[in-house]
């Protein structure tokens, strides 16, 4: 079933959002929402133009300069590009540049073929190397590509190497950096040396592969079987589609698109709201509903679009199926239980039928 099937399934969509339009256009005005909307962002939301320049400072001088250089001037392993990809690299950072994200694609040398070998979860393959020499500590006997290891006994190992030859640069020179784990990537975290050290920036480095224009990084396996072997599993990435899509969505008519996401994630982590959506899936979302026909998303529109957008999460949590934007028949509410997924819907329709719980969240 694809993605447009998976959205029509549910005939009663459409009666829902109409009856549940009328019944919030009676409550408060559009016009009055935009407003306090406006103030909200200002108080909570925007991002100050000197945290943005000093992130991509300290990602030009710290990341890019000497942890990438180093990585790429010691290792068989050759790096051939990076790509920058997340809610930074996107316009829908809210409250403070602290986070980047970067792909860090891996050069398949002439000779060295990487094959695509489709497994029986939505989502995930494994990759098979034929004279494959640099990857040689990292096959199977049968040639699969172990993510697990790739990541941590050569990629967290060079990254940490890298982070103990790094040297301090004017104009942020004071720091430290630590190394960890984070899922698919190699966390880089700077900080600002005092006496209670202050975290500057979190940078999430990805090893990915590129093979046939599709991305596959090294995210672990989740879903709610055993799977044997699930070290050689590597997670098909959609970041750059994702990033292509979100980063420009505004540029033709110069809309309210940004804004409205901004806006909305901020919201749901406010604990008066309470909900454990993350950025993913308000993405996915949102990239659904913004392929919807006729919305004006002029700057006055800003009021309504909120209460479209939030009308459309409430739908996907009340019939808990969220689908994925890429991939057909993955419903990436799944990874949540049933009874939170519940709970979601419930309090969204709470927030939406009621004036008073809706200006709360935007106190």
């Amino acid at each position: 079933m694809g993605k447009k099937k998976q959205r029509n399934s549910r005939p009663q969509d459409c009666f829902i959002r109409q009856k549940t339009f009328r019944v919030l256009f009676t409550i408060i005005d559009a016009s009055s929402l935009t407003k306090k909307l406006r103030s909200f962002s200002e108080d909570y939301v925007k991002i100050s133009e000197e945290t943005s320049t000093r992130a991509r400072t300290l990602v030009k001088d710290y990341i890019e300069g000497q942890i990438i250089s180093y990585c790429r001037d010691n290792s068989m392993i050759e790096i051939l590009k990076l790509e920058y990809t997340g809610s930074f690299y996107e316009g829908l950072k809210t409250e403070a540049a602290d986070e980047a994200d970067i792909m860090v694609i891996l050069k398949t040398p002439q000779g060295t073929r990487i094959e695509v070998i489709q497994s029986k979860f939505p989502g995930y393959v494994r990759l098979r190397a034929r004279n494959a020499q640099m990857f040689e500590k990292y096959l199977s006997t049968e040639g699969y590509i172990n993510a697990k290891k790739l990541r941590n006994s050569w990629f967290h190992s060079l990254v940490h190497q890298a982070k103990n030859k790094v040297k301090p640069k004017s104009p942020y020179s004071e720091v430290r950096l630590d190394v960890r784990s984070h899922g698919p990537a190699v966390q880089v975290d700077i900080f600002r040396k005092g006496i209670s050290d202050e975290k500057l920036l979190s940078v999430d480095l990805v090893p990915s592969f590129e093979v046939e224009g599709s991305w596959y990084v090294p995210k672990p396996f989740k879903g709610k079987r055993f799977v044997s072997n699930d070290e050689f599993l590597w997670r098909q990435s959609f970041s750059l589609q994702e990033k292509q899509v979100l980063e420009s969505m505004d540029r033709e008519d110069r809309g309210c698109r940004h804004e409205l996401l901004r806006i909305v994630k901020t919201v749901v982590k406010r604990p008066v709201t309470s909900l454990p959506l993350d950025s993913y899936h308000l993405k996915t979302a949102f990239m659904h509903y913004i392929e919807r026909k006729g919305l004006d998303w002029s700057k006055d529109a800003l009021g309504r679009n909120f209460f479209g957008f939030l009308t459309e999460l409430q739908i996907y949590m009340a019939s808990r199926n969220l689908p994925h934007r890429w991939l057909d028949n993955v419903n990436v509410l799944d990874d949540f239980k049933g009874g939170v997924v519940q709970q979601m819907a419930n309090r969204l329709r709470r927030i939406l039928n009621s004036e008073v719980r809706l200006n709360k969240i935007l106190e």
